[in-house]
């Protein structure tokens, strides 16, 4: 992968949290969702990146995951389904653990604290304030077994600071005038 890259957040909302850290290899996959509009844009930068994909849409997600007896994908923002990761075998064994609806599997294949992987499955979603763990943890995808999880704390804090280095690094760089 590039040592620089261009920040695209402006129009990949979870950049920071699910591409910067692949990129960066702070993470080895995540599961990015991307418009109809961006689809040709965000393969071509994946691929100028040399980022392992699969992409899928919603619909034939859900199509195979009916043909398995799973659950449907229904909370979704955008049409379109990325998968990716520094390599490629990560990345099949990130697109199975979903199509098959294990929690488990995909938690720890997207690099989440077994903690927290073990609290969401046991819990799900319940009682769960998300904008205040936005609030509390900007840089992380997942949701913490609780809100002091050391893990989760470290984690966020080591996004931080590498996403503060590599914006010193780019904007040493080139000259802002």
């Amino acid at each position: 992968m590039k040592k620089y890259f261009e920040i695209i957040d402006d129009w990949v909302g979870n950049f920071w949290v699910e591409v910067f850290p692949v990129l960066r290899g702070l993470r080895s996959t995540a599961i990015v969702e991307i418009p109809n509009e961006n689809l040709s844009r965000f393969k071509s930068y994946l691929e100028e990146n040399g980022v392992a994909y699969h992409l899928t849409t919603v619909a034939e997600l859900n199509e195979e995951r009916i043909k398995r007896g799973k659950d449907l994908f229904l909370n979704h923002r955008h049409e379109n389904i990325f998968y990716i990761g520094d390599e490629a075998r990560k990345v099949r064994t990130l697109v199975e653990g979903d199509l098959n609806n294990d929690f488990f599997c995909v938690g720890m294949m997207l690099g989440y604290p077994d903690c927290c992987v073990a609290a969401f499955f046991n819990r799900g979603t319940e009682s769960v304030d998300i904008e205040c763990l936005k609030r509390n943890f900007p840089m992380i995808a997942h949701i913490p077994c609780s809100t002091t999880c050391p893990r989760t704390m470290e984690y966020d804090m080591k996004l931080r600071r590498d996403k503060e280095r590599y914006l010193i690094e780019i904007a040493d760089g080139r000259s802002c005038q």
